[in-house]
């Protein structure tokens, strides 16, 4: 079983100005990108739980699941959570079990704006023949 992930579209800051009496730092769109990626990738081991348990239901499963979400100035944390059904060949019960283990992630050091973000998750099977 491999998961893999990709950010489909940089993470879109909107033009947001912090007080001077906040400690919030300004992000790049990379490093935006690279500190997302990092926290949803503590969240791997729970993705793997997710994917084996549809492995039970379907042992042929594999396919892309695309997740939208923003990152929420000031508090880091992900809002707006879901999941694209227009760019998703999972199942819902895949889905549904990622958007939950993801749900409630929130970035250490919050940023001057938000940050529009969508992600995609491929599941591919390592059994032979798939």
């Amino acid at each position: 079983m491999r998961i893999q992930t990709a950010l489909l579209t940089t993470l879109a800051c909107a033009a947001g100005f912090a007080s001077s009496a906040c400690s919030f730092i300004a992000r790049d769109t990379p490093t935006y990108e690279r500190d997302t990626s990092a926290l949803l990738d503590t969240r791997a081991g729970q993705l793997q739980a997710c994917y084996d348990d549809e492995l039970k239901r379907n042992p042929d499963m594999a396919g892309k699941l695309t997740v939208t979400f923003t990152v929420e100035k000031k508090s880091g944390k992900i809002t707006q959570l879901a999941w694209d059904k227009n760019q998703t060949t999972v199942s819902e019960t895949l889905a549904t079990c990622v958007i939950t283990a993801i749900d409630g992630l929130a970035l250490a050091e919050p940023d001057q704006r938000d940050g529009v973000a969508t992600f995609s998750y491929t599941f591919r099977n390592n059994k032979p023949g798939v």
